[in-house]
């Protein structure tokens, strides 16, 4: 019987087919399937599963929405180019990718997005729903993914991109 450990600010409750968690950030309800799970002194436990991968797979799953909305995820993007900028205006974020004309990004609803004050070098997106972070931060990077020859590009914070020798540096 696996169990995860309830913050005190944080409430859970569930019936025949959703779940709901409720936290200081907001309120996260999933769609259940058929999962038992019982409430005893901030611990909830998964019970009556037939495998263990099951328990596992809902029990991080339980993990990643408390944690949402008790602490948020937040993840970054790095701007490595020459006049390349972020910025926000009217709920949009205008990138300056080196390309002839500006990209602009709608903000979703559901996160929010800053860009650093000097130079607008660095990204920020932070939300309560790790998935849906994850998921705009891969749209913003897919308008200029790192080039593997002159390191441009949007990069992960702390990624670390490994350059390819030209074609004249061979010679």
């Amino acid at each position: 019987m696996l169990s995860l450990l309830i913050p005190s600010n944080v409430t859970v409750e569930w019936g025949d087919n959703f779940l709901k968690v409720n936290g200081p950030l907001g309120t996260i309800i999933k769609h259940k399937n058929k999962i038992l799970l019982a409430l005893k002194e901030n611990r909830l436990y998964i019970l009556d599963l037939d495998s263990n991968e099951k328990k596992y797979f809902y029990l991080t799953l339980l993990r990643i929405l408390i944690v949402g909305v008790s602490k948020g995820y937040r993840q970054k993007l790095k701007l490595v180019g020459v006049g390349y900028k972020a910025f926000i205006k009217d709920k949009n974020l205008i990138l300056k990718l080196g390309y002839s004309h500006e990209v602009s990004y709608n903000i979703p609803a559901d996160v929010s997005i800053q860009c650093s004050k000097n130079k607008g070098l660095l990204i920020v997106v932070t939300g309560k729903e790790l998935f849906r972070v994850s998921q705009v931060i891969a749209e913003i990077r897919s308008y200029r993914k790192p080039d593997v020859y002159k390191g441009k590009g949007i990069h992960y914070y702390k990624e670390k991109i490994i350059l390819k020798k030209g074609k004249r540096e061979n010679k």
